[in-house]
């Protein structure tokens, strides 16, 4: 097979205690890339890796990596990465030791674990601290020991299960980055689990929204922002407005369906607003001031609950205030039932 998926999984079914997990997963990751599976609790996307991991085993379909069924291979002969969200180093062991321990368990020359050691306390920034226990260490110095022990054995997939999360956002947003710029320097395959959508849209190559078991939309992150396929993404998303499309006004009433159109297009309409807007109007139920924007929660007269999003510096309407609002005809989405 000519460059082959880094992964392949296909019609993936699982099910506990009676209860479907998974139900017909099927997912292609190209060489180099990131997949990020996005979702809340309990929709499948922890099973599904742990499936790829060859920790949970599937009561149907196909897991392969680099063209190679591994469906019935054990973990350790899988080739994979793993970074834990609790990363698991080992306390008793040093820096260096926690990285070279996978290079030692298959038993690779002492020259070569100890070239591949150094290499990655480079590469993570940390070779000062190579003598140090994990309990020496911040969170995020243990997160970047974490990855480096992942990667030490030259794996063909990465897989990450919310490894950020534990981190304070001062520490987790540069660490993502350059998570990232680390990534593509490499060329490294992963597959990444969260339930953050910032995380899985600056980190992702493809997002995989998931609910119950089911991937809902699989896109590059842009395309996903931009064009949602379903209500439910969009709603899952928050980024969206959504209007009934039965009760709209000419020429967007529809007998089916409903329009979407991004929080950020809604606006207070004014002498420039266009012809062809959709008009709105709608009452302030209350107003939350941010670091970014001021959000607006409004309902309109048929009883729809829309988000307006205004500067900081703009004067907050009081909760009861009546607004005439404008959404441009060219951000306007239908999405079907």
């Amino acid at each position: 097979m000519a460059n082959p998926s880094a992964l392949l999984v296909q019609q993936a079914r699982l099910a506990l205690g009676g209860r479907p997990i998974l139900q017909g997963i099927d997912v292609a990751l190209p060489p180099g890339q990131v997949l990020a599976l996005l979702g809340g609790s309990g929709c499948g996307k922890t099973t599904l890796l742990r499936a790829i991991a060859g920790l949970q085993p599937l009561d149907g379909g196909t897991v392969a990596l680099a063209g190679r069924d591994v469906t019935a291979l054990p973990t350790a002969q899988r080739g994979i990465g793993v970074v834990f969200q609790s990363y698991a180093l080992f306390p008793n062991l040093s820096v260096a030791d926690n990285i070279a321990f996978g290079l030692q368990a298959r038993h690779a020359p002492a020259a070569q674990q100890q070239a591949r050691v150094a290499e990655l306390l480079q590469l993570i920034g940390l070779a000062e601290h190579a003598t140090k226990r994990p309990g020496q260490l911040s969170g995020g110095q243990r997160q970047r020991v974490a990855l480096a022990r992942a990667l030490a054995p030259h794996p063909s997939l990465l897989l990450l299960d919310e490894p950020f999360s534990a981190l304070d956002e001062s520490f987790r947003v540069p660490l993502r980055r350059s998570f990232r710029q680390l990534q593509r320097e490499l060329g490294q395959s992963c597959v990444l689990v969260t339930h953050d959508r910032d995380e899985a849209f600056e980190l992702a190559d493809q997002v995989a929204v998931m609910f119950d078991g089911r991937i809902e939309q699989c896109s590059p992150p842009a395309e996903l922002w931009q064009r949602p396929r379903t209500l439910r993404v969009a709603q899952f998303l928050g980024a969206f407005n959504p209007l009934d499309a039965r009760s709209a006004p000419e020429p967007w009433r529809r007998d089916t369906g409903c329009w979407i159109a991004p929080i950020t297009a809604l606006q207070i309409a004014s002498a420039h607003t266009p012809a062809n807007a959709w008009r709105l109007d709608a009452q302030v139920r209350a107003a939350h001031p941010g670091r970014t924007h001021t959000c607006v929660e409004l309902q309109t007269s048929g009883d729809q609950t829309l988000v307006l999003n205004l500067p900081p510096e703009a004067t907050a309407p009081a909760p009861g205030e009546r607004l005439s609002l404008a959404l441009p005809a060219e951000a306007l989405q239908w999405l079907a039932d």
